[in-house]
Protein backbone atom coordinates (compact mmCIF):
# COMPACT_ATOMS: atom_id res chain seq x y z
CA UNK A 1 0.00 0.00 0.00
CA UNK A 2 1.34 3.44 -0.99
CA UNK A 3 2.29 5.73 1.87
CA UNK A 4 0.28 8.95 1.86
CA UNK A 5 1.87 12.24 2.96
CA UNK A 6 0.20 14.56 5.46
CA UNK A 7 1.81 17.63 3.85
CA UNK A 8 -1.20 18.27 1.61
CA UNK A 9 -3.78 18.30 4.43
CA UNK A 10 -1.53 20.53 6.54
CA UNK A 11 -1.18 22.96 3.65
CA UNK A 12 -4.98 23.13 3.37
CA UNK A 13 -5.29 23.70 7.12
CA UNK A 14 -2.71 26.48 7.04
CA UNK A 15 -4.30 28.15 4.02
CA UNK A 16 -7.75 27.95 5.58
CA UNK A 17 -6.44 29.37 8.86
CA UNK A 18 -4.80 32.30 7.03
CA UNK A 19 -8.00 33.09 5.12
CA UNK A 20 -10.07 32.85 8.31
CA UNK A 21 -7.69 35.22 10.11
CA UNK A 22 -8.01 37.61 7.20
CA UNK A 23 -11.81 37.57 7.51
CA UNK A 24 -11.77 38.10 11.26
CA UNK A 25 -9.04 40.74 11.24
CA UNK A 26 -9.22 42.74 7.98
CA UNK A 27 -6.45 45.10 9.14
CA UNK A 28 -4.04 42.20 9.67
CA UNK A 29 -1.26 42.84 7.18
CA UNK A 30 -0.85 39.21 6.21
CA UNK A 31 1.23 40.05 3.14
CA UNK A 32 3.84 41.55 5.49
CA UNK A 33 4.08 38.23 7.35
CA UNK A 34 4.34 36.33 4.08
CA UNK A 35 7.03 38.71 2.82
CA UNK A 36 9.12 38.21 5.96
CA UNK A 37 8.54 34.58 6.92
CA UNK A 38 7.65 32.61 3.79
CA UNK A 39 10.97 30.62 3.84
CA UNK A 40 9.79 28.96 7.06
CA UNK A 41 7.18 27.14 4.96
CA UNK A 42 9.98 25.40 3.02
CA UNK A 43 11.82 24.59 6.25
CA UNK A 44 8.69 23.14 7.86
CA UNK A 45 7.81 21.23 4.69
CA UNK A 46 11.28 19.69 4.37
CA UNK A 47 11.43 18.81 8.05
CA UNK A 48 8.03 17.13 7.86
CA UNK A 49 9.08 14.99 4.89
CA UNK A 50 12.25 13.93 6.70
CA UNK A 51 10.13 12.98 9.72
CA UNK A 52 7.74 10.95 7.55
CA UNK A 53 10.63 9.02 6.00
CA UNK A 54 12.18 8.39 9.42
CA UNK A 55 8.88 7.06 10.79
CA UNK A 56 8.38 4.85 7.74
CA UNK A 57 11.87 3.37 8.14
CA UNK A 58 11.35 2.78 11.86
CA UNK A 59 8.17 0.84 11.04
CA UNK A 60 9.96 -1.17 8.30
CA UNK A 61 7.67 0.26 5.63
CA UNK A 62 8.70 0.86 2.05
CA UNK A 63 10.47 4.16 1.50
CA UNK A 64 9.48 6.50 -1.32
CA UNK A 65 11.74 6.54 -4.36
CA UNK A 66 11.98 10.33 -4.11
CA UNK A 67 11.71 12.45 -1.01
CA UNK A 68 9.88 15.16 -2.95
CA UNK A 69 7.67 14.42 -5.93
CA UNK A 70 7.79 16.27 -9.24
CA UNK A 71 4.54 18.08 -8.51
CA UNK A 72 5.90 19.23 -5.17
CA UNK A 73 9.02 20.60 -6.85
CA UNK A 74 6.80 22.68 -9.14
CA UNK A 75 4.94 23.97 -6.08
CA UNK A 76 8.28 24.82 -4.42
CA UNK A 77 9.33 26.88 -7.46
CA UNK A 78 6.03 28.78 -7.48
CA UNK A 79 6.25 29.37 -3.73
CA UNK A 80 9.77 30.80 -4.09
CA UNK A 81 8.70 33.11 -6.90
CA UNK A 82 5.60 34.35 -5.09
CA UNK A 83 7.33 34.76 -1.72
CA UNK A 84 10.31 36.59 -3.22
CA UNK A 85 8.01 38.80 -5.25
CA UNK A 86 5.95 39.83 -2.22
CA UNK A 87 9.15 40.42 -0.26
CA UNK A 88 10.47 42.71 -2.99
CA UNK A 89 7.13 44.50 -3.38
CA UNK A 90 7.07 45.38 0.32
CA UNK A 91 10.63 46.69 0.24
CA UNK A 92 11.84 45.35 3.57
CA UNK A 93 15.44 45.88 2.42
CA UNK A 94 17.17 48.47 0.35
CA UNK A 95 17.52 46.14 -2.60
CA UNK A 96 16.09 42.92 -3.92
CA UNK A 97 16.23 40.28 -2.68
CA UNK A 98 18.01 41.99 0.17
CA UNK A 99 21.14 41.45 2.16
CA UNK A 100 21.17 37.69 1.73
CA UNK A 101 24.57 36.37 2.74
CA UNK A 102 26.28 33.03 2.37
CA UNK A 103 29.58 32.47 4.08
CA UNK A 104 29.87 36.16 4.86
CA UNK A 105 29.41 37.18 1.21
CA UNK A 106 26.27 38.94 -0.01
CA UNK A 107 24.99 36.75 -2.81
CA UNK A 108 22.67 39.26 -4.47
CA UNK A 109 24.94 42.30 -4.37
CA UNK A 110 26.90 44.46 -1.98
CA UNK A 111 25.90 47.63 -0.18
CA UNK A 112 27.65 50.79 -1.32
CA UNK A 113 27.17 54.11 0.46
CA UNK A 114 27.60 57.57 -1.06
CA UNK A 115 27.51 60.82 0.94
CA UNK A 116 24.89 63.43 0.05
CA UNK A 117 25.45 67.11 0.82
CA UNK A 118 23.40 69.77 -1.00
CA UNK A 119 22.34 73.30 -0.17
CA UNK A 120 20.21 75.99 -1.83
CA UNK A 121 19.24 79.51 -0.75
CA UNK A 122 15.47 80.04 -0.52
CA UNK A 123 12.91 82.48 0.88
CA UNK A 124 11.55 82.37 4.43
CA UNK A 125 8.33 80.61 3.32
CA UNK A 126 9.19 78.30 0.40
CA UNK A 127 7.27 75.31 -0.88
CA UNK A 128 9.51 72.24 -0.65
CA UNK A 129 8.64 69.18 -2.74
CA UNK A 130 10.39 65.83 -2.26
CA UNK A 131 9.89 63.55 -5.22
CA UNK A 132 10.34 59.77 -5.25
CA UNK A 133 11.27 59.18 -1.63
CA UNK A 134 12.60 55.71 -0.94
CA UNK A 135 14.26 55.37 2.43
CA UNK A 136 14.28 57.13 5.80
CA UNK A 137 14.02 60.93 5.89
CA UNK A 138 13.75 63.51 8.64
CA UNK A 139 12.61 67.03 7.72
CA UNK A 140 13.16 69.75 10.34
CA UNK A 141 12.32 73.43 10.28
CA UNK A 142 14.52 76.13 11.77
CA UNK A 143 15.26 79.85 11.55
CA UNK A 144 17.19 79.69 8.28
CA UNK A 145 16.90 80.78 4.65
CA UNK A 146 18.40 77.68 3.06
CA UNK A 147 17.39 74.13 2.23
CA UNK A 148 20.07 71.65 3.27
CA UNK A 149 20.17 67.97 2.36
CA UNK A 150 22.66 65.67 4.08
CA UNK A 151 22.99 61.96 4.61
CA UNK A 152 23.67 58.90 2.53
CA UNK A 153 22.55 57.31 -0.68
CA UNK A 154 22.63 53.51 -0.46
CA UNK A 155 23.10 51.46 -3.64
CA UNK A 156 23.07 47.68 -3.76
CA UNK A 157 24.98 46.25 -6.69
CA UNK A 158 27.25 43.39 -7.66
CA UNK A 159 30.31 45.65 -7.77
CA UNK A 160 31.50 49.20 -7.21
CA UNK A 161 31.62 50.07 -10.91
CA UNK A 162 27.96 49.16 -11.44
CA UNK A 163 26.96 51.10 -8.30
CA UNK A 164 28.91 54.17 -9.50
CA UNK A 165 27.17 53.99 -12.88
CA UNK A 166 23.75 53.83 -11.23
CA UNK A 167 24.68 56.81 -9.09
CA UNK A 168 25.64 58.86 -12.15
CA UNK A 169 22.36 57.96 -13.87
CA UNK A 170 20.24 59.06 -10.90
CA UNK A 171 21.83 61.99 -9.05
CA UNK A 172 20.22 63.74 -6.07
CA UNK A 173 19.42 67.31 -7.12
CA UNK A 174 17.78 70.47 -5.81
CA UNK A 175 15.97 72.50 -8.48
CA UNK A 176 13.61 75.47 -8.53
CA UNK A 177 13.70 79.05 -7.34
CA UNK A 178 13.63 80.75 -3.96
CA UNK A 179 9.88 80.23 -3.50
CA UNK A 180 9.50 76.64 -4.75
CA UNK A 181 12.14 73.96 -4.43
CA UNK A 182 12.05 70.35 -5.61
CA UNK A 183 14.42 67.75 -4.23
CA UNK A 184 14.81 64.99 -6.82
CA UNK A 185 15.98 61.73 -5.34
CA UNK A 186 17.17 60.38 -8.67
CA UNK A 187 15.46 59.60 -11.97
CA UNK A 188 13.89 56.38 -13.20
CA UNK A 189 17.04 54.41 -12.40
CA UNK A 190 16.70 55.34 -8.72
CA UNK A 191 13.14 54.02 -8.53
CA UNK A 192 14.37 50.44 -8.36
CA UNK A 193 14.78 48.82 -4.97
CA UNK A 194 18.53 48.90 -5.42
CA UNK A 195 18.63 52.57 -4.38
CA UNK A 196 17.49 54.10 -1.09
CA UNK A 197 18.37 57.09 1.06
CA UNK A 198 18.91 58.02 4.69
CA UNK A 199 18.63 61.80 4.77
CA UNK A 200 18.21 64.80 7.04
CA UNK A 201 16.62 67.78 5.32
CA UNK A 202 16.68 71.21 6.93
CA UNK A 203 14.13 73.78 5.75
CA UNK A 204 13.01 77.25 6.87
CA UNK A 205 10.47 77.09 9.67
CA UNK A 206 7.88 78.86 7.49
CA UNK A 207 8.13 76.26 4.71
CA UNK A 208 5.31 74.09 3.41
CA UNK A 209 6.27 70.52 2.59
CA UNK A 210 5.00 67.96 0.07
CA UNK A 211 6.39 64.42 0.06
CA UNK A 212 5.64 61.52 -2.26
CA UNK A 213 7.09 58.34 -0.79
CA UNK A 214 7.47 54.73 -1.84
CA UNK A 215 9.00 53.13 1.25
CA UNK A 216 10.74 53.91 4.52
CA UNK A 217 10.12 56.08 7.57
CA UNK A 218 9.30 59.78 7.44
CA UNK A 219 9.45 62.42 10.17
CA UNK A 220 8.48 66.08 9.73
CA UNK A 221 8.78 68.53 12.63
CA UNK A 222 8.73 72.23 13.45
CA UNK A 223 7.30 73.82 10.29
CA UNK A 224 4.47 76.37 10.18
CA UNK A 225 3.32 75.73 6.62
CA UNK A 226 1.08 73.04 5.17
CA UNK A 227 2.30 69.43 5.06
CA UNK A 228 1.10 66.98 2.40
CA UNK A 229 2.24 63.35 2.32
CA UNK A 230 1.18 60.65 -0.11
CA UNK A 231 2.26 57.23 -1.38
CA UNK A 232 3.49 54.28 0.66
CA UNK A 233 5.82 53.79 3.58
CA UNK A 234 6.34 52.50 7.09
CA UNK A 235 6.24 54.87 10.07
CA UNK A 236 5.14 58.51 9.70
CA UNK A 237 5.59 61.04 12.50
CA UNK A 238 4.43 64.65 12.27
CA UNK A 239 4.97 67.04 15.16
CA UNK A 240 4.78 70.78 15.85
CA UNK A 241 3.12 71.64 12.54
CA UNK A 242 1.53 75.07 12.19
CA UNK A 243 -0.35 74.50 8.94
CA UNK A 244 -2.95 72.01 7.71
CA UNK A 245 -1.85 68.39 7.35
CA UNK A 246 -2.95 65.84 4.74
CA UNK A 247 -1.70 62.23 4.72
CA UNK A 248 -2.94 59.70 2.18
CA UNK A 249 -1.68 56.28 1.14
CA UNK A 250 -0.77 52.90 2.57
CA UNK A 251 1.55 52.66 5.57
CA UNK A 252 2.51 49.42 7.29
CA UNK A 253 3.75 51.15 10.44
CA UNK A 254 2.33 53.73 12.83
CA UNK A 255 1.14 57.17 11.73
CA UNK A 256 1.52 59.70 14.56
CA UNK A 257 0.43 63.32 14.91
CA UNK A 258 1.53 65.62 17.72
CA UNK A 259 0.87 69.33 18.30
CA UNK A 260 -0.87 70.13 15.00
CA UNK A 261 -2.41 73.62 14.97
CA UNK A 262 -4.61 73.33 11.87
CA UNK A 263 -6.99 70.68 10.44
CA UNK A 264 -5.64 67.15 9.94
CA UNK A 265 -6.90 64.76 7.28
CA UNK A 266 -5.81 61.13 6.96
CA UNK A 267 -6.97 58.81 4.17
CA UNK A 268 -5.56 55.31 4.58
CA UNK A 269 -6.50 51.96 3.12
CA UNK A 270 -8.75 51.13 6.10
CA UNK A 271 -8.99 54.29 8.19
CA UNK A 272 -10.21 57.79 7.37
CA UNK A 273 -9.89 60.71 9.76
CA UNK A 274 -10.56 64.41 9.86
CA UNK A 275 -10.06 66.51 12.98
CA UNK A 276 -9.89 70.26 13.52
CA UNK A 277 -6.75 70.39 15.67
CA UNK A 278 -4.48 68.10 17.69
CA UNK A 279 -3.01 70.01 20.66
CA UNK A 280 -2.08 66.63 22.15
CA UNK A 281 -1.32 63.53 20.11
CA UNK A 282 -3.01 60.93 17.93
CA UNK A 283 -1.64 57.57 16.80
CA UNK A 284 -3.01 55.25 14.13
CA UNK A 285 -1.41 51.80 14.17
CA UNK A 286 -2.21 48.21 13.31
CA UNK A 287 -5.21 47.28 15.46
CA UNK A 288 -5.78 50.51 17.37
CA UNK A 289 -6.32 54.27 17.23
CA UNK A 290 -5.35 56.27 20.31
CA UNK A 291 -5.71 60.00 20.89
CA UNK A 292 -5.28 62.43 23.75
CA UNK A 293 -6.39 66.07 23.85
CA UNK A 294 -8.23 66.51 20.54
CA UNK A 295 -10.23 69.50 19.32
CA UNK A 296 -13.19 68.68 17.09
CA UNK A 297 -15.26 68.50 15.13
CA UNK A 298 -13.82 65.07 14.45
CA UNK A 299 -14.89 62.37 12.00
CA UNK A 300 -13.29 58.92 12.17
CA UNK A 301 -14.15 55.85 10.10
CA UNK A 302 -12.24 52.58 10.44
CA UNK A 303 -12.74 48.94 9.55
CA UNK A 304 -11.00 47.05 12.31
CA UNK A 305 -9.43 49.00 15.15
CA UNK A 306 -9.88 49.46 18.87
CA UNK A 307 -10.38 53.19 19.47
CA UNK A 308 -9.53 55.15 22.59
CA UNK A 309 -9.94 58.93 22.66
CA UNK A 310 -9.19 60.65 25.94
CA UNK A 311 -9.87 64.37 26.22
CA UNK A 312 -11.86 65.80 23.31
CA UNK A 313 -14.39 68.56 22.79
CA UNK A 314 -16.85 69.70 20.13
CA UNK A 315 -18.70 67.24 17.92
CA UNK A 316 -17.46 63.73 17.26
CA UNK A 317 -18.61 61.15 14.69
CA UNK A 318 -17.06 57.66 14.86
CA UNK A 319 -17.88 54.61 12.74
CA UNK A 320 -16.16 51.26 13.27
CA UNK A 321 -16.74 47.95 11.51
CA UNK A 322 -15.00 45.91 14.20
CA UNK A 323 -13.36 47.00 17.45
CA UNK A 324 -14.05 48.44 20.89
CA UNK A 325 -14.65 52.16 21.47
CA UNK A 326 -13.48 53.93 24.63
CA UNK A 327 -14.46 57.62 24.61
CA UNK A 328 -13.67 60.10 27.37
CA UNK A 329 -14.58 63.77 26.79
CA UNK A 330 -12.25 66.08 28.59
CA UNK A 331 -14.63 68.79 29.77
CA UNK A 332 -18.14 70.19 29.79
CA UNK A 333 -20.20 71.39 28.05
CA UNK A 334 -20.20 68.38 25.77
CA UNK A 335 -20.37 68.37 22.01
CA UNK A 336 -22.60 66.10 19.99
CA UNK A 337 -21.30 62.51 20.04
CA UNK A 338 -22.20 59.82 17.51
CA UNK A 339 -20.48 56.44 17.86
CA UNK A 340 -21.54 53.42 15.78
CA UNK A 341 -19.88 50.00 15.86
CA UNK A 342 -20.89 46.99 13.85
CA UNK A 343 -19.14 44.62 16.25
CA UNK A 344 -17.58 45.89 19.47
CA UNK A 345 -18.20 47.32 22.90
CA UNK A 346 -18.77 51.04 23.48
CA UNK A 347 -17.64 52.68 26.69
CA UNK A 348 -18.46 56.35 27.20
CA UNK A 349 -17.08 58.05 30.32
CA UNK A 350 -18.72 61.42 31.03
CA UNK A 351 -18.02 64.05 33.70
CA UNK A 352 -20.43 63.92 36.61
CA UNK A 353 -21.80 67.38 35.77
CA UNK A 354 -22.41 66.58 32.10
CA UNK A 355 -25.77 67.45 30.52
CA UNK A 356 -26.93 65.52 27.48
CA UNK A 357 -29.72 63.67 25.69
CA UNK A 358 -29.05 59.94 25.32
CA UNK A 359 -30.04 57.51 22.57
CA UNK A 360 -28.19 54.19 22.92
CA UNK A 361 -28.95 50.80 21.37
CA UNK A 362 -27.38 47.36 21.15
CA UNK A 363 -28.93 44.59 19.10
CA UNK A 364 -26.97 41.84 20.85
CA UNK A 365 -25.57 42.92 24.17
CA UNK A 366 -26.16 44.67 27.46
CA UNK A 367 -26.38 48.34 28.43
CA UNK A 368 -25.17 49.65 31.79
CA UNK A 369 -25.88 53.18 32.99
CA UNK A 370 -24.38 55.09 35.92
CA UNK A 371 -26.44 58.29 35.51
CA UNK A 372 -29.52 57.07 37.31
CA UNK A 373 -33.21 56.83 36.53
CA UNK A 374 -33.51 59.80 34.20
CA UNK A 375 -32.18 57.46 31.53
CA UNK A 376 -34.67 54.64 30.87
CA UNK A 377 -33.50 51.22 29.74
CA UNK A 378 -35.77 48.87 27.80
CA UNK A 379 -35.10 45.23 26.89
CA UNK A 380 -36.65 43.27 24.05
CA UNK A 381 -35.18 39.81 23.42
CA UNK A 382 -31.45 40.42 22.91
CA UNK A 383 -31.93 44.08 22.10
CA UNK A 384 -31.55 46.81 24.72
CA UNK A 385 -32.07 50.55 24.45
CA UNK A 386 -31.27 53.49 26.73
CA UNK A 387 -33.05 56.80 26.24
CA UNK A 388 -33.62 59.97 28.18
CA UNK A 389 -31.94 63.21 29.17
CA UNK A 390 -29.72 64.52 31.93
CA UNK A 391 -30.30 68.25 32.04
CA UNK A 392 -30.31 70.10 28.72
CA UNK A 393 -27.48 69.22 26.38
CA UNK A 394 -26.44 67.81 23.00
CA UNK A 395 -27.54 64.45 21.61
CA UNK A 396 -25.35 61.40 22.25
CA UNK A 397 -26.09 58.54 19.84
CA UNK A 398 -24.46 55.17 20.61
CA UNK A 399 -25.17 52.07 18.53
CA UNK A 400 -23.60 48.64 18.24
CA UNK A 401 -24.97 45.58 16.48
CA UNK A 402 -22.99 43.15 18.60
CA UNK A 403 -21.51 44.33 21.89
CA UNK A 404 -22.12 45.98 25.26
CA UNK A 405 -22.57 49.68 26.03
CA UNK A 406 -21.43 51.34 29.25
CA UNK A 407 -22.35 54.94 30.05
CA UNK A 408 -20.07 55.76 32.93
CA UNK A 409 -19.84 58.70 35.34
CA UNK A 410 -16.28 59.78 35.97
CA UNK A 411 -14.99 61.22 39.21
CA UNK A 412 -12.47 63.82 40.23
CA UNK A 413 -9.49 61.43 40.07
CA UNK A 414 -10.12 60.66 36.41
CA UNK A 415 -10.84 64.25 35.42
CA UNK A 416 -7.41 65.26 36.73
CA UNK A 417 -5.60 62.15 35.53
CA UNK A 418 -3.98 63.82 32.53
CA UNK A 419 -2.27 66.34 34.82
CA UNK A 420 -0.34 63.71 36.78
CA UNK A 421 3.12 62.88 35.37
CA UNK A 422 4.32 59.36 34.61
CA UNK A 423 6.35 57.45 37.11
CA UNK A 424 9.76 55.89 36.57
CA UNK A 425 8.29 52.64 35.30
CA UNK A 426 6.24 54.44 32.62
CA UNK A 427 2.89 54.04 34.36
CA UNK A 428 1.04 57.25 35.15
CA UNK A 429 0.42 57.91 38.82
CA UNK A 430 -3.18 58.65 37.88
CA UNK A 431 -3.54 55.11 36.54
CA UNK A 432 -2.38 53.76 39.90
CA UNK A 433 -4.99 55.93 41.64
CA UNK A 434 -7.72 54.59 39.36
CA UNK A 435 -6.63 51.01 40.00
CA UNK A 436 -7.00 51.59 43.75
CA UNK A 437 -10.45 53.17 43.25
CA UNK A 438 -11.64 50.20 41.15
CA UNK A 439 -10.33 47.77 43.76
Amino acid sequence: MRNRSIVGPLVLIGLGGALLARNWYPDLRWTDFIARYWPYVLIFWGGLRVLEIAVAKARSKSLPARGVSGGEWVLVVFLCLIGSGIHAAHGFTAGWPGAFTMGGVEVFGERFEYPVALEKAVSKMPRVVIDGLRGDVQISGSETDTVKVSGQRIVRSMNRAAADELGRESPVEITGDADQVTIHLGGEAAQTRSVSHTLEIGVPKGASVKVEGRSGDLRVTNVTGAVEISGRGSDVELSYIGGPVTVSGTYNGAVQFQRIDKPVEFNGSRTELRVERIPGELRIALGDVKATNIVGPMRLSTRSNDIRIDGFNNNMDITSERGDLDLRPGQTPLGQIQAHARSGNIRLSLPADAQFSMNARTNRGEIKNEFGGTLKKETESRRETLQGAVGSGPVIDLQTDRGDILVRKTGLAESTAAQVPAGKNGQKASEKILEKIEQ
